[in-house]
């Protein structure tokens, strides 16, 4: 069994992402091809993606020292790197505009510098616009619950907001999960959360999610190794 090392950026997602990557493997890796190294990587998005000299190109040399690490885990087979897109432009300060799918691609091909599709496999995606999105999309299933200190998981008058549902994000739970803090309760809200009612709302971010696991596991398993998305 090899081990799935993370990479993440907030104090909340590095509690929260083994346990929504955990019920995920539940599902989908039946054979145990991957465990979860539950002591994620905080490599923050301001190092990941952080300008060059001139403002307008990226510099990968942060982002590659930190999937270096990664992938110098014990026994990891496959590294997956999990941030935020509510970037306006990438990288922060230039005038090109952020593009999740663009940002994933460059981010997955610069990491061919500390092996990434050579010696070991790398997945990165971004939630959209942040991971509250996704439990945000989830929370018909927080409804009637309560969090370990007593607290409702979600506020009774609250609703499944209207729109985009790939929009939502941080802002809705601090209004209708009462006293809300990312570093206590994404976890906490994460075990309460429905994978079938995440899905139901197909959002594309969550979608590239599970695909980039389930590209991780296939590797992993064919013994070879992947650079995604490319």
């Amino acid at each position: 069994m090899k081990r799935l090392v993370l990479l993440g950026e907030g104090h909340g997602e590095v509690l929260a992402l083994p346990i929504l990557i955990g019920k995920l493997l539940l599902e989908k890796d039946r054979d145990r091809t991957l465990i979860v190294d539950k002591d994620v990587i905080r490599f923050a998005s301001s190092r990941v993606m952080r300008p060059d000299r001139t403002g307008q190109q990226p510099d990968y040399t942060e982002w590659v020292k930190g999937v270096t690490i990664a992938a110098r885990r014990s026994n990891a087979g496959a590294v997956l790197a999990v941030y935020d897109g509510d970037l306006k432009f990438f990288p922060p300060g230039s005038n090109s505009p952020f593009c999740a799918a663009t940002a994933a691609k460059s981010l997955a091909v610069a990491a061919a510098g500390a092996g990434a599709g050579r010696n070991f496999s790398l997945s990165v995606v971004f939630a959209c616009v942040e991971y509250e999105t996704w439990l945000v999309a989830g929370a018909e299933s927080f409804r009637g619950r309560f969090l370990s200190d007593g607290r409702p998981a979600l506020s009774p008058t609250a609703n499944f907001p209207p729109g985009d549902p790939e929009s939502h994000g941080k802002r809705w739970l601090e209004y209708n999960c009462p006293n809300y803090r990312p570093s206590r309760d994404q976890s906490a809200l994460t075990e309460l959360l429905d994978l079938q009612c995440v899905r139901s709302k197909n959002l594309r971010s969550f979608q590239r999610f599970e695909h980039a696991l389930d590209q991780l596991l296939e590797a992993v398993a064919g013994n070879s190794h992947i650079s995604t998305p490319c």
